[in-house]
């Protein structure tokens, strides 16, 4: 089964909007199509970036939050978080990403960002925008 790491970007995305390539990301790891690798650092940016005000504005609420890092925690597969990388200046929050995904021995990024996306391959893991990643699952 196919490993993936989901940015935060995705994650948020696909909870705060019904629609788009996100939130079907999201229900294809709800039905089980793929593994979600994560970290304990990841999670906790989740439940942080979904407690912006700017987020709230979508009508988001505290036990929706709750319920999605729950979700993470129960459901994905968590790596230990030991490993350090330092290969995004821009943007260093970006490089748990990629040390969730070489810890997790994934398969796939899937992120929207462009730090991430420059690499468009990192130490063999395929870096891919959230339709590509759609279009892959579908093959």
């Amino acid at each position: 089964m196919l490993r993936v790491v989901l940015d935060t970007n995705i994650i948020v995305s696909g909870t705060i909007q019904g629609r788009g390539n996100p939130f079907l990301i999201m229900e294809e790891w709800r039905k089980g199509h793929f593994l979600l690798i994560t970290s304990e650092a990841l999670v906790e940016e989740v439940g942080r970036v979904l407690s912006y005000p700017r987020i709230q504005e979508y009508g988001v609420t505290s036990s929706q939050i709750q319920g999605v890092i729950r979700a993470l925690r129960r459901y994905g597969i968590s790596t230990p978080g030991k490993l350090k990388v330092l290969d995004i200046t821009e943007d260093p929050s970006d490089n748990q990403v990629l040390s969730a995904a070489i810890e997790g021995n994934a398969d796939y990024i899937v992120s929207g960002d462009q730090h991430l996306q420059k690499f468009r391959r990192y130490k063999g893991i395929a870096i891919l925008t959230p339709r590509e990643f759609l279009d892959n699952l579908k093959r």
